[in-house]
């Protein structure tokens, strides 16, 4: 009998499955023949890109020595800086433990790790410069510090730009699959999973087992057939979203799937959890601490002084791409660059927010239309996305239209990181519990936007800026920022947005 194998199935297809019992769960993943081999787990190749490009990085820095060199004075041979440096940034990862936590990653990103991965490089050249100057005598010759932060500033710009296309030529080889999922659960917990995994081109979703299917929705088979369809689906992990099933049930089942499938469990109280949660031993039990929370002084000034220097390095950044936009606006239609939109931002102080006009101005016909309701679908209304401009459709797909918001970043009105900046009319229909989201300044991008942006429900978007206030962190900020560009290539500027 050939080996199963289970076609892809997205999340719309899904809602396609007719309802299994285990033996037929178990027939139909018997008739499908496996397509492909598993991939190798992503953290080799996170290392052997590691390894390369802080290899070539070492080599390119080595050529400085040379040139560094004091007239009298002998230098380390350029053998020598390679090894010294190179063993250091090895021994320096593996004390922060950067490959174990790859290998958690449902769907790797670039920025998974990557506050963990700059930390490792610093610790890296600060071990270096720590044996050039214990062990000169060892080193036949000095090692300039110049060097040193040269190489070691280059694998902090190299080594992610390295993952990134590591990460994308694993998700491409042909020798490799997607990650096969299965999610515990019905209803609307494990449909936002589901969406979530879907985006993402490293799994493959094959559908939801339950007891009790909520709204009668379509699942491969019960909780106890979860055995058989891992073992014949090849499945790689399990999704546990929340279920009507009892919990012992679940437990008891999921503990026969220890040790063969890796195991991921949706916390109760995930709209608390962040990025940043830890677990903690409370006597034997394992326990989420949430050390998170709105930025207190010392990291409102960290916060403050990182949206200054990253906004104006930024801004320095793409001007070339702003004037190009610019001109590009001015040239195809008529009416301002900028468009200024009223919005609520820290403690809800309203503000004028700037973007680059992407839509041409309306008529009266179109000025007539009836009022907006609120809250607002985040896609746009069909005659309002009429009125879009080819310029400023692909601006909106790039995402270059939100640039100016950098002078918002530069006045204080917004933060490079924060919660989504609602118009007024939005905060007004808002529920109670949204209300903490205004003990921050709304962010240039945010939680929203690297989860989704325009493809969630706006209670959903509501939930997010929440759970990043709760949970704020320095490192989360770094690792939202280092996940937007790839967001915005996958279409995350999207079409939506209001009328401008």
């Amino acid at each position: 009998m050939s080996a199963p194998t289970i076609r892809h199935r997205s999340v719309a297809s899904a809602g396609t499955l007719t309802v299994a019992r285990p033996q037929s769960a178990r027939r139909a993943l018997l008739s499908l023949p496996l397509e492909q081999t598993a991939a190798r787990p992503s953290w080799v190749w996170l290392a052997t890109s590691d390894a390369l490009v802080a290899l070539l990085v070492f080599l390119v820095a080595s050529n400085l020595l040379p040139q560094l060199a004091p007239a009298n004075e002998a230098m380390t041979t350029s053998l020598q800086f390679v090894l010294i440096s190179w063993f250091a940034l090895a021994a320096a990862m593996i004390a922060k433990r950067v490959y174990p936590k790859a290998r958690r990653h449902i769907a790797p990103t670039p920025a998974d790790d990557l506050v963990n991965l700059e930390a490792a490089i610093a610790i890296g050249g600060l071990l270096t410069l720590a044996i050039a100057a214990i062990f000169p005598a060892l080193l036949h010759g000095a090692l300039h510090p110049a060097v040193i932060g040269a190489a070691f500033g280059g694998c902090a710009f190299s080594l992610p730009l390295g993952r990134a296309a590591a990460i994308g030529l694993r998700g491409r080889t042909a020798a490799t699959r997607p990650a096969r999922v299965v999610v515990v659960g019905t209803g609307i917990i494990a449909s936002d999973v589901a969406a979530r995994l879907s985006r993402s081109r490293h799994v493959e979703l094959i559908g939801f087992v339950d007891d009790d299917p909520v709204g009668g929705q379509p699942v491969l088979g019960d909780l106890s057939s979860l055995p058989v369809i891992c073992r014949l689906g090849m499945i790689d992990r399990v999704v546990v979203a929340f279920s009507r099933s009892h919990p012992a049930r679940t437990t008891d089942v999921l503990r026969s799937l220890v040790g063969t499938v890796a195991v991921d469990v949706v916390p109760r109280y995930f709209e608390l959890t962040g990025w940043e949660a830890s677990f903690q031993d409370l006597e034997g039990l394992a326990v989420i601490s949430l050390d998170g929370g709105s930025p207190g002084p010392f990291g409102r000034f960290v916060k403050r002084l990182f949206d200054v220097v990253g906004a104006a390095l930024l801004l320095v950044t793409v001007a070339p791409f702003l004037v190009a936009s610019v001109v590009a606006i001015k040239v195809t239609s008529r009416g301002p660059v900028l468009f200024r939109q009223d919005r609520l931002g820290r403690n809800r102080r309203p503000f004028q927010i700037l973007k680059l006009r992407t839509m041409r101005q309306a008529g009266p016909a179109e000025c007539a239309l009836g009022p907006r309701h609120f809250p607002r679908p985040l896609t746009e209304l069909p005659e309002i996305e009429q009125r879009v401009t080819p310029v400023g459709r692909l601006l909106r797909r790039l995402g270059v239209d939100e640039l100016p918001q950098l002078f918002n970043v530069l006045r204080g009105d917004m933060s490079l990181v924060g919660p989504r900046p609602f118009v007024p009319e939005e905060c007004s229909v808002l529920p109670e519990w949204v209300g903490r989201r205004f003990e921050i300044r709304p962010g240039l991008t945010g939680l929203w936007q690297v989860c989704g942006q325009h493809d969630l429900r706006f209670d959903e978007l509501c939930r997010l800026d929440c759970q990043y206030v709760v949970s704020w962190s320095f490192a989360a900020d770094v690792r939202i920022l280092a996940r937007t560009p790839g967001r915005l290539l996958r279409g995350g500027g999207g079409t939506g947005g209001t009328g401008r």
